[in-house]
């Protein structure tokens, strides 16, 4: 994982703008806020490939998207007594491209949820009813 954030392409812009406008990778970095060796490998990025944005990452690409997450812990706060396999019936009704439950679960893992057993409470008996 990175120690940082990756860049925007509307901040990938601006370096490339102010290196346009004649500004050192020094004077970029002080006015971005940016280090300098980031501003220095999008520059050297531009200058040798002409890129501005970022390159496309190889991988599948995940099956949900953010509007997708938050149906989905909708749909698991909406009864918070359903099983794994009931909410993924459930919130693939919704979905156009059917999620396995093993998505569902890694989706719901990262947003906090996870299974749990409620714990057993004795019941109050009528002796102890009349009592209180």
């Amino acid at each position: 994982m990175p120690k940082t954030r990756e860049l925007s392409d509307f901040e990938r812009g601006e370096i490339v703008g102010l290196f346009k406008g004649n500004h050192s990778i020094r004077d970029i970095a002080d006015i971005l806020k940016i280090p300098k060796s980031t501003v220095h490998n999008v520059v050297k990025q531009y200058r040798d490939n002409g890129m501005e944005s970022t390159a496309s990452r190889s991988g599948r690409p995940p099956v949900l998207s953010e509007q997708d997450q938050r149906q989905l812990t909708r749909t698991a706060r909406k009864n918070r007594q359903a099983t794994l396999a009931e909410i993924t019936e459930e919130f693939n009704k919704f979905l156009a491209v059917s999620a396995s439950t093993r998505t569902v679960q890694r989706a719901l893992h990262m947003e906090g949820y996870y299974g749990r057993t409620a714990k057993k409470k004795p019941l109050v008996s009528e002796v102890n009813r009349k009592k209180r």
